[in-house]
Order: C-alpha cells, then structure tokens, then sequence
C-alpha cells in the first residue's frame, strides 16, 4: 500500500475509514491533542507483539511515565514507552515501597524498613574522600541514596504528614514516631514517650497522622480494637520538642489550610478552635485530665495526708493511689454537692476542695478497709501511705481553665 496523507481540520487525530469508503470518522490518538501540525501521516510503522503481556506488579521498583506539556496541553501521563529505562529497583530486603514524597529535586522513598531518595534528573558522584556531590544525568530517576539509621513506614502510609522541610511517620515494626529533616531521621518518640510508642505501637491496626499547622504540632491517632478505649490520639509540639497532651477525638484523616486546621470523621469534616467551647470534639463534650506523681523525698515512706492546688474552680481528684497500693476516696470539686456514691460517711463529712486564701485544699481520706502493716485505715484515718504517689485531675468545664500547681501535706510514716 502506498504512503498518503489526509488533511484533516483537527490537531492531534487520525482518520477511520470501514467498508463505506465514504463513512469517515476522526479519532484522537492521545487523551488531549495537541501536535502543531493540522495532519497525520498514516504510513507503515513497526508492530510488536509480546505474547506474554500481562501485569507485572513490583512491589519495591519505581517507573516513571511521560509528562504533561501545560504550553502544548499534550498529556503524556498515561505513557510508559518500554524502550527507554524508565524503571528503577529498590533493594527488596527493605519491604515494599509504601510512600513516595516530592522534595525539591528529590524523591523521597518510604519502604516497610527503610527510607530513601532518588535524585531526579542527576546523579551522585563521589569524590576521592569518599563525598557526594551531584551532576546533571541522563536518566529521570537518578541513583537512590539511603538515609542513615534502620528506620521505614512499616505498613503504615497513613501516619505520614509534612510540614516544609521536616517529614513525620511511624515505624510500627520498631514502636517509634520519626522525623525526616535536613538533620537526617530523628526518632522523636523518644522525647519521654518511648515505652508507650514501643507498648501501644504493636496494637494499633491504623495509624493516623496529621499536621496542626495552628498549633505546629504533628498529630498522631493510634487506633484498634486492642487497645484500651480503642484509640489514642497525641500531639508532638516542635516548639516544646516533647508530647504535651492526649486528646479525645479519633480522626479517619486530618489535613491543615491556610493555616486552620482540619479533621474527618465518619464523613464529616470538622474545623478545630473554630468557637469558644472547650473540651468538645465531633459535637460531644469531654473532661480535662491530667496525671502525674507526687514524689518529694523519694527514698522516704511518707503518709500523704491532705492536697491543696492553685487555679480555677472546680477541679475534681478523680484518684490518688500510692505505689504500696493504698487509695484514697476521690475529692470532688468546691461547687460539687454531690453525694459520693457507695461511700458511707459519718455526719457532714463529704471529700471536697475547700478555698482558703485563694487555695483549694482537701483531706485524704483512706478508702481501704482493715488493717495493713500495723496501720489503721478506712475513712477515719486521713492519709495514704507510699513512697509516691499517683494523682488524676480532672474538670468537664466548657472554659478555659487553669491548674497552676499541685502539692501535698505530708507526715513521715511511723
């Protein structure tokens, strides 16, 4: 058959001719045309065939496709021209690739057990005193560069979240929160909460992460049925370098715009600090608390009889236990008259905060019955016995609150 060309009045398209020599029809040979020529030549060109073609799924390799020109509108996304390298393999013993990250020039590259980044357009060159430095390259996907530690994303993709230069993400198999910044992998878990990423890690099925740009905190929600409410959401703030706080709602996603922060639950999209409510998440209230340890003289057994605090009103002690196991009953806020439930108390005695001289003060009151170790307890007796103790606060006000400090009075153990 000889060469010929037809003269169409469109960019980018081909004519279809069937058995009616007079039916013609114009078909488009990319998603979008764009060729600066208004003709296809339609003479022979090379077939093959690959009688083995199927999907190849490879689970640790990169391949890149043809671009989108915006000047021409010529979209080539959808080619992959098995001619040229367009594929680069990672090291397998590092697990699959389970994120991709565009920095500048580099592609960072998380696998289950590693994390990496591939120059694009150059390569690495090393000098004779074992340095990198980079040139221009022929090939997209340059060499890939490993980050230094034993550290990936395990399966967990969804705990990635990025704010500029800095990268967070989980890594599940190691129970640690890491950070990716010019400094290299930080493990950031370790900032006081090592054990419990390294406890409560391992249960989660779902690990959420996110990035408050409001507050400059990233965002971390464990979640799964093992563990104790099901889920657990936390905060690291750069500006403290530490965890500050357990928080009570439990996002599918979150995602920070123009500075607002937002997260999705069960279809909805909710926006944080957007009214003046505290303690409500997802339209249902919630109570502060906070738990620490009493521990001044900390190699002396002490008898801990009575807790005072400065700051607003209200706050409740929701528990106080020693580690030698002795509890006292809980303390209700100055504002509370509240009966304490199951407790029976002689007269008007009822465990609340009293203000004095812009303190809230209260006795302990033991809350185990008998006697143990040559002591008297139960409600009569004021004071629980221990090296430390535990004490949770707590208050459900819808305000801003405040819980300056927190001490006790105290009697050496006999």
């Amino acid at each position: 058959m000889a060469d010929y060309s037809l003269k169409v009045d469109f960019f980018n398209t081909f004519i279809l001719r069937f058995e009616d020599e007079n039916e013609l029809f114009v078909e488009e040979s990319r998603i979008k045309g764009g060729f600066n020529e208004p003709f296809v030549s339609n003479g022979p060109k090379a077939h093959l065939v690959d009688e083995n073609y199927a999907e190849n799924r490879r689970e640790n390799a990169l391949i890149y496709s043809g671009i989108y020109n915006s000047r021409t509108d010529v979209n080539q996304t959808n080619v992959f021209n098995a001619a040229e390298k367009i594929t680069r393999a990672i090291d397998p013993q590092n697990g699959s690739i389970q994120k991709l990250h565009a920095e500048d020039t580099n592609l960072n590259i998380f696998q289950e057990d590693k994390v990496s980044y591939a120059l694009i357009d150059k390569d690495a060159i090393f000098t004779a005193e074992g340095g990198r430095l980079t040139a221009s390259g022929a090939q997209v996907i340059g060499q890939i560069v490993p980050y230094s530690g034993k550290y990936g994303i395990s399966k967990n993709p969804e705990s990635f979240a990025f704010k500029g230069n800095r990268k967070y993400f989980a890594d599940k198999n190691r129970g640690a929160i890491l950070r990716l910044s010019r400094d290299g992998i930080t493990e950031i878990s370790q900032a006081g909460m090592r054990d419990y990423f390294k406890d409560n890690l391992k249960l989660a099925s779902k690990v959420v992460g996110s990035y408050d740009d409001s507050c400059d905190q990233y965002s971390v929600s464990l979640q799964g049925d093992s563990l104790s409410e099901g889920y657990d959401t936390l905060t690291f703030d750069e500006m403290s370098k530490g965890w500050p706080s357990f928080y009570s709602y439990k996002p599918d996603f979150g995602f920070s715009m123009n500075k607002e922060y937002y997260t999705l639950n069960n279809n909805d999209i909710w926006k944080h600090y957007s009214n003046t409510a505290y303690n409500s998440f997802y339209g249902v209230p919630y109570s502060s608390t906070i738990k620490f340890l009493a521990n001044d003289n900390p190699s002396l057994v002490k008898n801990f009889l009575a807790i005072n605090y400065e700051g607003d009103a209200n706050w409740k002690m929701k528990s106080a236990t020693t580690d030698l196991g002795m509890e006292a009953f809980r303390v209700y806020g100055n504002n509370d008259n509240t009966d304490v439930a199951g407790i029976s108390l002689t007269g008007d005695i009822l465990p609340k905060f009293i203000k004095k001289e812009n303190k809230y003060y209260a006795q302990l009151m033991n809350k185990n019955p008998g006697t143990g170790e040559g002591q008297v307890i139960g409600v009569a007796i004021s004071g629980i016995t221990g090296f430390f103790n535990t004490v949770e606060m707590t208050n459900g006000s819808d305000t801003e609150i405040e819980l300056f400090n927190v001490s006790h009075t105290i009697a050496k153990s006999s």
